[in-house]
């Protein structure tokens, strides 16, 4: 089968790799030059429990008039997945509409609410696709992902009596991705909306691994009046939400083996100064809920704090200095000893994160300018959680 990854970041490429490797043909469309540049020169490097290996296979930059070398012009796909972020769905199914032929179907394993609306205008009904997936991966740097852990992805047609999400399904599965289809894809979307509405906004918002919400003892009432706030809005649309099987789910994330370790993909944004899918998660619930009447005080206020965390990315505070230090606070990025995994976690390969400040941030009086890092943050580069929120102190710190 002729498959084009239309987004081709940590999700897309785990999809891209494992196909090819099973030997269907798989081209990979992006927006990052470094990324697409290292995987035509290198190949693809997958880590996992195996080790790292390189799987080869063409990509190719948005808009893609010419994959490279010989490939030749973007041929029409039998199948597209889009996997791009819930803030560029539009743009990129505009970018890779060469890829859209007569008999292309188009597959959304996105985050968030809609997508299937945003795509509508460049596939019709009868060929659209939608579902999710619980795999967790991250983008290590160009041209490198990291295969976390197991997960199931779920996947139905939109126009019913289609046999595609079956065919589709056992593809994926002969690839090592475990896939099933279901007959009622909207509820499928809808579970992995309220999934997302309490992970990936506690662990960004706490700046945390999935596996330490494990640790605080009030998740499981914090997690249900997200979700209630969820279920109603779900309910209201025509969908059934299991608040009870979304939390089951949640928890048994936690576990290293399925995707424990793995950083929620929001929080992976905030870290690499991306803008954020919180408008399509807690944001779409809060504003649907808002124009049916309905109240979601706390999925708006979480929308209102990852927005907070977005604007003031670059101003952090993530520690305390100790005494006989320079100063007392250190801004987030600016220290490579703060960037460390929490005590007891077991993520691999921390090391000192790539930012550095300028020489103007070497003084008491030092400019608050951000240098960002040349390539994006993941778990092997993540840092410490912001543990204070303080005021410039003007004289020592009381010890209690």
């Amino acid at each position: 089968m002729k498959i084009t990854i239309a987004g081709a970041g940590a999700m897309g490429c785990r999809f891209g790799a494992a196909l090819t490797a099973s030997g269907h043909d798989v081209r990979l469309l992006d927006g990052w030059e470094a990324h697409v540049a290292a995987i035509n020169d290198y190949g693809l490097r997958v880590t996992d429990e195996r080790g790292t290996r390189a799987v080869r296979m063409p990509a190719a930059l948005f808009p893609a008039a010419r994959f490279p070398a010989t490939a030749g012009d973007v041929p029409p796909a039998d199948l597209v997945i889009v996997f791009a972020k819930a803030t560029a769905t539009a743009a990129v199914a505009a970018a890779a509409a060469g890829a859209i032929g007569p008999a292309t179907r188009v597959l959304t394993l996105q985050n968030g609410l809609g997508n299937i609306e945003a795509l509508l205008p460049y596939v019709p009904r009868d060929r659209l696709l939608a579902g999710t997936t619980t795999l967790g991966t991250e983008l290590v740097g160009p041209g490198h992902i990291r295969a976390l852990g197991s997960g199931e992805t779920v996947l139905g047609a939109l126009a019913s009596g289609s046999s595609a999400a079956q065919r589709i399904a056992a593809d994926f599965s002969s690839a090592g991705l475990y896939a099933r289809a279901s007959a009622d894809v909207m509820a499928v979307i809808w579970a992995k909306v309220a999934f997302n509405c309490v992970m990936n906004s506690l662990c960004t918002i706490a700046s945390i691994p999935v596996s330490a919400l494990a640790r605080y003892p009030g998740f499981d009432d914090l997690a249900g009046t997200i979700l209630a706030e969820v279920a109603a809005v779900a309910a209201a649309e025509g969908v059934r939400v299991d608040t009870g099987a979304a939390l089951a789910l949640m928890k048994a994330q936690f576990d290293p083996a399925a995707s424990g370790n793995h950083l929620a993909s929001t929080l992976q944004d905030l870290l690499n100064g991306r803008p954020t899918e919180i408008a399509h998660l807690n944001g779409a619930i809060a504003s649907r809920a808002m124009a049916r009447g309905l109240a979601a005080p706390a999925n708006t206020l979480i929308t209102q704090l990852v927005g907070l965390l977005e604007a003031t990315h670059d101003r952090r505070v993530t520690s305390l200095r100790l005494p006989g230090r320079r100063s007392s606070s250190v801004m987030h990025g600016h220290e490579p000893d703060m960037c460390k995994a929490s005590e007891g976690e077991t993520l691999k390969g921390v090391k000192a994160c790539p930012a550095r400040p300028s020489p103007a941030m070497t003084g008491k009086t030092a400019s608050r300018r951000y240098t960002r890092p040349a390539t994006p943050l993941s778990s092997d580069t993540w840092c410490a959680a912001p543990r204070i929120l303080m005021m410039p102190r003007t004289s020592s710190p009381r010890r209690s």
